[in-house]
């Protein structure tokens, strides 16, 4: 059986059945007590949408506070996707690309590499869309 990741968000916006969640992600140095004493600190806001049942969206109102779940296995596939396979990627594609091109070229090319391997994601962002799919679990 997955594990669920949950992650607490706030809607900020309700359109149909099309629900949109801001999240702060916050790294384990923003929740520090000296972080205002600390640079490393970080916290981003994310905006997901997630698709509702007419249910759930007749109890949601803007400025609700909301929990967002998705399966873990479903975030690792996502991570490899989004980080994981890019790098392995960027580095054989260099380490062939040395052997036949000059170093600024085969970097150049590397990093050419790496776009066409993202606008492959985004040409594919529908199907992955589906994939992916996130919940809210509590409101």
């Amino acid at each position: 059986m997955s594990k669920i990741v949950t992650h607490k968000g706030k809607v900020i916006h309700l359109e149909g059945l099309d629900v949109r969640v801001m999240i702060e992600s916050m790294s384990a140095c923003a929740a520090c007590h000296a972080k205002g004493m600390c640079t490393l600190s970080d916290k981003e806001d994310k905006i997901i949408d997630i698709k509702v049942s007419a249910d759930r969206a007749a109890k949601l109102n803007v400025g609700d506070e909301v929990v967002v779940a998705v399966s873990q296995q479903r975030g690792m596939q996502a991570v490899l996707l989004a980080y994981i396979l890019p790098a392995i990627l960027v580095v054989l594609s260099l380490i062939l690309l040395l052997k036949l091109l000059p170093e600024p070229l085969a970097i150049l090319s590397a990093l050419a590499v790496l776009g066409g391997y993202y606008y492959v994601l985004y040409l594919f962002r529908n199907k992955l869309n589906a994939k992916f799919i996130m919940s809210i679990v509590d409101c």
